[in-house]
């Protein structure tokens, strides 16, 4: 397995899920006032939402990818650059926010709705399936490492936003906004980058 094909992968990952998202504002909303047995819960129900959604989800994502190239050539570069276009037009939403609050109650049924109407998961996916596909190690163990890599890193990035929550955003409440631009803005130029560097 190339380690830096890897790497990029796992960098994928760590950039999609450190910027929020209604799914990750939903968590701190719904911690923000619950002890460590009830987040415990909430876990468990984003773990599982995890495995029947967002895994699938990523699994398709490589093989959609690989069949795309397949039947109609080099042409998924299309994909970094529909991604990077996607994240700042997103960014530029986040800048004019200027807040990050969410009403949404953190269970399976909105969980779930979320990361199956998404846009930004279902149009970023596949920029990250094609970093996976580099792997050559087939489809289905590509497939297979892109969708562990994604269950691992957004398991432990929970943890990182019920924190979060939980210091009510005192550190980042007023910058909020120009920390997810930046955050944003930084994933944007990554898949570009990506798709100049696959024409290439």
């Amino acid at each position: 397995m190339d380690i830096e094909i890897f790497n990029k992968v796992l960098f994928f990952w760590f950039i999609f899920y450190i910027t929020p998202g209604p799914v990750w504002l939903a968590v701190m909303a719904a911690t923000a006032q619950k002890n460590n047995r009830q987040i415990l819960v909430f876990f468990g129900v984003f773990l599982a939402v995890n495995l029947v959604v967002q895994f699938p989800q990523a699994f398709i994502s490589v093989v959609f990818i690989e069949t795309v190239v397949r039947l109609f050539g080099e042409i998924g570069f299309i994909f970094y650059f529909l991604g990077g276009g996607y994240i700042f037009h997103l960014a530029v939403k986040a800048l004019k926010a200027h807040q990050a609050e969410s009403t949404l109650q953190l269970s399976f049924s909105s969980l779930s709705l979320i990361m199956l109407l998404s846009p930004k998961i279902w149009i970023l996916f596949p920029s990250g399936a094609l970093i996976a596909n580099q792997l050559n190690l087939g489809v289905l163990t590509n497939a297979s490492i892109y969708a562990l890599t994604m269950f691992i890193t957004s398991s432990v990035l929970f943890f990182f936003y019920v924190m979060v929550g939980k210091m009510g955003q005192k550190i980042l409440k007023d910058n909020f906004s120009y920390l997810v631009f930046l955050l944003l803005g930084g994933f944007g130029v990554f898949l570009l980058f990506e798709g100049i560097q696959s024409i290439l």
